[in-house]
């Protein structure tokens, strides 16, 4: 390698150090929601093999409520230990509720079943609606214990939307929830309106696994719903290369 071939290599890595992309950690940019470029796995398996693991993508639940009154309508989503003998599962008869997983109510029946035995967390959301206005309702999370203790937390939809997102019909949240027994969630659904709600679990409670020999706390990854074709940072200089590392 002569001179001027050394010059210029040194001019580039010196480029490359002021960048921060030659050692960024991928966790410190939002935008990458700890995705790791997900769409080159393969969804294999739904959960990593163990704690601090997350090289799996994360399988949804993914369950559509659509109201068939011409009037608005207050929809429960989860809620075992307060909703899950009652008539659809607390909803008004006017909601028709279905686990498109698999094409059944009993499929969402199964999930409020399974939140009671096998908690998860809920790292990511999707929300999917022809409807705007469906779009901008505030979700209300409860929280119930049995000493009498309830609590609840609001999730706007309108200020949740990702700021790489397009689509008009489509609302990407993250927003971590924890869904156990004693947890559910209402909103309005509103007339005439179907909302699809996809939920991607990034941590899952099973003592099943720890029994066959496996680990209590899986872990996954929620996928990267949106901002892939975001393009790359361009870094833009009036100052000569040279400069940059003189």
């Amino acid at each position: 390698m002569n001179s001027v071939e050394k010059e210029l290599h040194g001019y580039i890595n010196g480029t490359e150090m002021y960048s921060g992309f030659d050692s960024y950690d991928e966790g410190d940019m939002s935008y990458f929601d700890d995705d790791d470029m997900s769409y080159f796995d393969s969804d294999d398996m739904s959960y990593a093999s163990g704690p601090g693991a997350r090289s799996m993508v994360s399988d949804p639940y993914v369950i559509q409520y659509e109201n068939t009154t011409p009037g608005n309508l207050t929809a429960i989503l989860f809620g075992y230990n307060d909703y899950f003998n009652q008539p659809n599962f607390g909803n008004p008869a006017g909601i028709t509720i279905t686990n498109l997983q698999t094409g059944t109510i009993a499929g969402y029946g199964r999930l409020v079943a399974q939140s009671n035995n096998k908690f998860f967390k809920i790292g990511k959301w999707r929300f999917q609606s022809a409807s705007s206005a469906q779009l901008a309702q505030t979700l209300q999370i409860f929280h119930v214990d049995a000493n009498g203790k309830q609590y609840s937390t609001p999730l706007n939809l309108s200020i949740a939307r990702d700021a790489y997102q397009q689509q008009n019909d489509i609302l990407d949240v993250t927003k971590p929830v924890t869904v156990d027994g004693n947890s559910y969630i209402t909103f309005t659904l509103l007339a005439l309106t179907t909302l699809v709600i996809s939920m991607f679990p990034v941590e899952v409670l099973s003592g099943k696994a720890k029994l066959n020999g496996g680990n209590q706390l899986n872990m996954a990854r929620a996928p990267r719903l949106s901002g892939k074709n975001v393009a790359p940072v361009i870094i833009q200089t009036a100052q000569a290369v040279k400069g940059i590392t003189g």
